[in-house]
């Protein structure tokens, strides 16, 4: 009677746990099936009982957590006969959900599991309310970007990474102009409106990659991960002080909001972030200092530089829109027939400020920035429209030289590109001659013999320049299917007083004739050097002593008269 009375007392106490609202119950037998599962637990899963009775309890399992766990979840209910943690489950509508889960066996009367009970709760609000936390800790509330502790957090992990991956990265402090003004002007609410559309600005001005922090009232911070171009770094702070230069509108009144930029760079102004931080704000206050609304380095040396560079970058881009660049011509002679067979067509860059800039001062940026393939390509047209126009006016068809960079002959769509402008502009192929250097040539060399074949299969020749102080070697020489070797200029203008250089021009001109290849020596400037080349069977000759560089209406006077034929008989 009394154990009749126990085991009553036993059920009823099971059946008001398993009528536990809030939490979710499974009785689980030792061979892993669930016998029992409570309302809660639908609610909280959405499976209805009958659905998961006499199932194993794994399919409530999710791929968030490793098989680990559960090994030993299991290892512990098999030693201790209880366990509790923090799983993530799997609800029957596929979401992931957070729980807290308490497993512990039970016993009957000789003190062996006969069962085991499962009792778990939703956690979802409680996370949200802890990441929240989390979240606040780390952000601005009013911006909603990163505070000065994520920011230092993240700065300190940046340095490891660049130190890991010998890479450079930039530290920018932001110092709102007269923001104090603004705030007393039109009051604290308007104030914060201002800062948020700042923030939102500075957003547009990084990539995703980057972080953006306001440190405090009206400072921030721009750290530029894995930043290696100074002139980038130097390009975000000139962006951001004109997206900033646009007017702000505050209760209908537009603002005008300037800032002040301090840069340091990692590793050249600091190796940890307490210092980069400090020598970004040092350069920043030196602006201020300045009169505000500018950026400047730590180093201001670096500063200057970059700031140059910047500016000639973006001039040669507008001298591109503007059509400011120009041709000239440099024509050569042939020895033996005293008649111009072909021009050299050289770039020049007329600044509406500067005048007349040559190639030196803007090619080696324009080739650094990629620029120079668009430049390339105007050379390449304007070249050879001006070609046709020579032959429409009855000039004898002269072959036009263009010279091709390193980039621009590493374009995919190279020959493409070539024999698509010669049928835009209406040329014969065998009126363009494309030079190249020695450096270009030997620079991927299968890839760049393969090229130059395209190019020659279609008619187009091709020229070896500033032959002599490349690296060449004379087997591949063999291989390239050249016709025309330019000797250096500097191994001409010696060669009346450096036998070494008169030996090197005697050797080049002998090799090339045993090559079939004809020979033209650059920067002709003397009778004497004329003279050398002349005795030693040079082709021809380019060069002051014959002309200048013209531009394409000079030229024409000048081929006019005809001259120049009387180089190649006078005595």
């Amino acid at each position: 009677m009394r154990e009749s009375k126990d085991t009553k007392k036993k059920e009823r106490l099971a059946a008001s746990v398993m009528q536990h609202k809030l939490k979710g119950i499974m009785i689980i037998d030792l061979g892993g099936q669930i016998l029992m599962v409570n309302d809660a637990f639908s609610k909280i899963t959405g499976y209805p009982s009958h659905e998961v009775i006499g199932k194993d309890p794994t399919f409530l399992y999710s791929e968030r957590e490793g098989s680990d766990l559960y090994k030993i979840m299991l290892e512990t209910l098999y030693r201790c006969g209880k366990w509790q943690g923090e799983v993530w489950s799997r609800r029957k509508n596929g979401t992931v959900y957070p729980e807290w889960l308490s497993i512990s066996g039970i016993l009957d009367e000789e003190k062996q599991i006969t069962h085991y009970v499962a009792i778990f709760s939703d956690i979802t609000e409680r996370k949200l309310s802890e990441e929240r936390l989390v979240y606040l800790a780390h952000h601005d509330i009013l911006t909603d970007l990163p505070n000065q502790r994520l920011m230092t957090e993240r700065l300190t992990q940046a340095i490891k990474q660049a130190e890991r991956k010998e890479k450079q990265l930039a530290f920018l402090s932001i110092d709102l102009d007269r923001f104090k003004q603004v705030n007393e002007a039109f009051g604290r609410p308007l104030g914060d409106e201002l800062i948020i559309t700042v923030a939102n600005r500075l957003k547009s001005a990084v990539r995703d990659c980057d972080t953006i922090s306001h440190l405090s009232g009206d400072v921030f911070a721009i750290l530029l991960g894995e930043s290696d171009e100074i002139e980038h770094t130097a390009t975000i702070a000139q962006k951001i002080l004109h997206l900033l230069s646009k007017p702000i509108h505050l209760d209908g009144h537009p603002i005008i909001i300037s800032a002040s930029i301090g840069i340091s760079l990692y590793p050249s102004d600091g190796t940890d972030s307490r210092t980069l931080i400090g020598h970004a704000d040092q350069a920043m206050s030196r602006v201020k200092n300045q009169g505000c609304n500018g950026y400047q380095f730590y180093s201001e040396e670096i500063g200057v530089r970059s700031l140059e560079r910047i500016e000639l970058k973006m001039a040669i881009r507008r001298a591109l829109e503007r059509n400011e660049f120009e041709l000239y011509y440099q024509p050569k002679l042939d020895l033996k027939t005293g008649e111009i067979t072909c021009l050299e067509s050289l770039i020049r860059w007329r600044h509406p400020e500067k005048g007349l800039i040559l190639p030196a001062a803007f090619i080696p940026m324009a080739e650094e920035t990629n620029l120079i393939i668009p430049i390339g390509e105007w050379g390449l047209r304007a070249a050879c429209e001006q070609a046709r126009k020579w032959q429409d006016k009855g000039l004898p068809p002269l072959r036009i030289g263009v010279n091709f960079s390193p980039r621009q002959f590493q374009q995919e769509n190279l020959v493409e590109s070539v024999l698509s402008v010669l049928e835009e502009t209406g040329l014969n192929a065998s009126s363009l001659e494309l030079e190249i250097t020695e450096s270009i040539a030997m620079d991927q060399v299968d890839k760049g013999i393969k090229t130059m074949n395209q190019l020659n299969q279609n008619g187009i020749t091709l020229a070896i320049d500033d032959f002599g102080i490349g690296y060449s070697s004379l087997g591949y020489l063999r291989q390239f299917p050249i016709q025309t070797l330019k000797v250096d200029q500097s191994f001409i203008k010696n060669l009346t007083t450096n036998k070494d250089d008169a030996a090197i021009t005697a050797a080049i001109i002998s090799m090339a004739h045993n090559l079939n290849l004809e020979v033209i020596a650059e920067g002709v400037e003397t009778k004497s050097e004329l003279g050398f080349l002349q005795e030693h069977e040079c082709d021809g000759v380019q060069g002051y002593y014959l002309s200048r560089p013209l531009p394409a209406n000079l030229f024409e006077d000048f081929f006019q008269t005809g001259n120049y034929r009387a180089l190649v008989t006078e005595e």
